[in-house]
């Protein structure tokens, strides 16, 4: 198989699987409108905007910050740096980082400087050096602790 051919059917599979995770449409609702929110991601470009159709959470957000576009992963703070100018360059102390994976995620947010939530879906333990602002085991709880 020629290699686009495989890199296009692999692209359209992942996006085809896709699945909102339990709580996101809900916590989607109740944040839209209330907050800014953007995306940072390490994803490939055309795979992170065909699971955001494919969701239907793309007009939720009003940053896609993709690094293969910027040129610099999580957690390089420089990503984090675009995004928030891109966001109108809020101030990082109401800023919050959500994310599942402590070394890019949460480190990210810690080298950006701003808070962080770590969402510990029970599969490995927190790396000792980060140190996230809360933890959440659910985006039922995350929903309970910002709207709280």
């Amino acid at each position: 198989v020629a290699p686009d051919v495989l890199n296009s059917g692999f692209l359209s599979a992942m996006s085809e699987i896709c699945m909102p995770l339990e709580g996101a449409v809900s916590l989607m609702h109740a944040l839209h409108n209330k907050v800014p929110m953007g995306i940072i991601t390490n994803g490939f470009t055309a795979l992170q905007q065909a699971r955001l159709e494919r969701t239907g959470f793309h007009d939720y957000f009003s940053a896609l910050v993709i690094s293969e576009q910027v040129g610099v992963p999580k957690p390089d703070a420089a990503i984090f740096d675009y995004a928030l100018e891109k966001m109108g360059n809020p101030d990082r102390s109401r800023v919050l980082m959500v994310g599942d994976t402590p070394e890019s995620d949460i480190l990210g947010g810690m080298n950006a400087g701003v808070k962080t939530c770590w969402i510990d879906h029970g599969t490995r333990p927190l790396p000792a050096h980060i140190h996230p602002t809360w933890t959440v085991k659910s985006l039922g709880e995350l929903k309970a602790l910002l709207l709280a």
